[in-house]
């Protein structure tokens, strides 16, 4: 699937220059371009391989070139007054060899969570194609107040008008006991971005990139993400089985350059592979809820060739299956040559049933001094 990426804010435009790097360091780049937008010029000048034209600061009148400090207002302000500047970034992406769009933000950010929703409904004006949100919601340890809920809730709501679908990231995930969600960071930009080039990357056959042993198409992905509840990611990944006595790398890695051709282990791979997935869709999961009440499924395993074996894929698809309300998991394989590595990447559709959007409606209440049935079903994922 051909997508064109928009990264607003710190975090999605983090997420987007970490998707950019990790395309063209493989033999499979599904990213037609890529644009980042943000308010704060210290955090636009963190990215290094999204391309220097296509980096936009924005509201320097409203915000110095500061950022919003989380104001969501200023961030719709900047987008009012700034819309032809948005709309000349926004011509950056390909649409006629494009399949969708990715806006990808952090969602109780100011300029995220604002700007954000705002440049999906323009691209929105322009495109046919969807329209996907990928949304970071806010850690815990961050929000003492419940600020950050009610401005993560408020940008999800924002982005669900112009959006095929969200697909949502618990940033308390990657930050385990660690009170200090800046060392969460890193590592969630690499993890989310893994999952999308896994993805993205699984029916991507042009550009001498390696065949797919079963491909996933662009429309399987499309039918997948139908915008009813959330959708979110889940990913793992081990490392694959070595012949070498000495703990080296394994033969693929070597075979690369045509030096040797590797020798598998079939029952292994295929254990690996059954393994990783259980370990995707029990601990690994993007957004924590599980993955039980997901709809409709996809799952992509990525590996050297040799190691994408049709039993060990269809094992995982029959485990995501059972894990899953969704009476028919698509799957695919994306063969990666460069790694030593077998990976795992799962999409969950279709969720309703989300206990952490259930917190952070509550904190969002709380913080707003408000009853559980001010907004009627305002804060749902319905």
């Amino acid at each position: 699937m051909r997508v064109g990426v928009l990264g607003v804010g710190r975090a999605g435009g983090a997420i987007a220059d970490t998707l950019v790097a990790l395309a063209d360091e493989s033999r499979v780049d599904p990213v037609t371009e890529a644009v980042v937008v943000d308010t704060d010029d210290d955090d636009l000048a963190a990215a290094s391989a999204v391309a220097a034209e296509h980096r936009h600061l924005v509201g320097q009148v409203e915000t110095g070139g500061h950022g919003t400090a989380g104001d969501q207002e200023a961030a719709v302000a900047v987008a009012r007054d700034a819309q032809a500047e948005l709309r000349a970034a926004l011509d950056a992406l390909p649409v006629s060899r494009t399949d969708a769009f990715l806006v990808v933000a952090g969602l109780s950010g100011g300029t995220g969570g604002g700007l954000g929703p705002c440049l999906a409904e323009l691209l929105a004006e322009v495109v046919e194609q969807p329209i996907y949100a990928v949304g970071v919601l806010p850690s815990d340890a961050e929000d003492e107040g419940g600020d950050h809920a009610a401005r993560a809730m408020r940008a999800l709501r924002a982005f669900r008008e112009p959006a095929a679908d969200v697909l949502l990231v618990d940033l308390d995930r990657w930050r385990g006991s660690d009170a200090d969600v800046e060392t969460a960071y890193d590592a969630l930009d690499r993890d989310v971005a893994e999952a999308l080039w896994a993805l993205a990357a699984a029916s991507e056959t042009s550009g001498g990139a390696p065949t797919p042993e079963r491909t996933l198409d662009t429309s399987e992905i499309i039918n997948t993400l139908r915008g009813d509840g959330v959708a979110t990611l889940a990913r793992a990944r081990n490392t694959l089985p070595t012949s070498d006595e000495d703990g080296g790398l394994v033969d693929s890695v070597r075979g690369l350059f045509g030096d040797s051709t590797p020798d598998v282990d079939e029952v292994a791979v295929t254990r690996l592979a059954t393994t990783t997935t259980r370990e995707a869709i029990h601990s690994k999961t993007f957004l924590g809820d599980g993955v039980a009440d997901a709809g409709r499924a996809a799952v992509v395993v990525d590996a050297p060739g040799a190691y994408l074996l049709r039993e060990g894929i269809e094992e995982a698809t029959g485990i995501v299956e059972d894990a899953t309300d969704s009476v028919a998991v698509r799957a695919g394989d994306r063969p990666r040559p460069r790694t030593d590595d077998l990976g795992v990447t799962v999409l969950a559709a279709g969720l309703t049933d989300v206990p952490r959007l259930d917190e952070l409606e509550r904190r969002t209440r709380e913080y707003l001094g408000e009853a559980p049935d001010d907004h009627g079903d305002d804060l749902t994922v319905e």
